[in-house]
């Protein structure tokens, strides 16, 4: 299990980053200052990328059996 947890544990940063952008990208849109639309265009696929990871690694936690 020591790639799968590795993958999950980038899944969930991947997904962390993404998640970020998407806070700040809403922020500025709030204060109607121009920013990228790159995290906004792909909001769905970062939800899904860190809901995917934060389950994958309750399953391969170590003792969890």
């Amino acid at each position: 299990m020591g790639f799968l947890g590795k993958l999950f544990n980038w899944m969930v940063v991947i997904g962390m980053i993404l998640l970020i952008g998407r806070l700040i990208t809403m922020a500025f849109l709030f204060l109607e200052i121009s920013f990228t639309t790159f995290f906004k265009d792909y909001s769905l696929i970062s939800i899904i990328i860190l809901i995917i990871g934060a389950i994958g690694q309750q399953f391969t936690k170590p003792g969890k059996k």
